[in-house]
């Protein structure tokens, strides 16, 4: 096997994963989601008391921030570029974002 098709078949199978990581990530936030709408129903029938609620959408905004980095990945495979590459852009997104986010004295 020539290295150009081995080359390939290495993107190709990065590329495979990337999505299959990508999807099931997309399968874990419409599960969080669910919960959440389960909890909502729940609290409008209910009487006021401690809710999941809170926890429940930190949740969905940790995975659609993961969703982001997923996506930037397929980008960048999609556009022959590695995954690997776009996964250290997206830590050091994600470095500069927490300590964006810490509060200064």
């Amino acid at each position: 096997m020539s290295d150009e098709v081995a080359a390939e078949l290495a993107r190709l199978r990065e590329a495979v994963e990337t999505l299959t990581q990508g999807l099931r990530m997309m399968v874990e936030t419409q599960a969080t989601q669910s919960e959440m709408l389960r909890v909502i129903l729940e609290a409008a029938t209910e009487e006021a008391g401690e809710s999941p609620l809170p926890g429940l959408l930190t949740q969905i905004v940790e995975r659609l921030d993961e969703q982001t980095g997923i996506l930037h990945r397929i980008e960048v495979v999609a556009g022959g570029g590695l995954a690997s590459d776009a996964q250290n852009e997206d830590e050091d997104r994600a470095g500069q974002r927490l300590a964006a986010s810490v509060p200064r004295q």
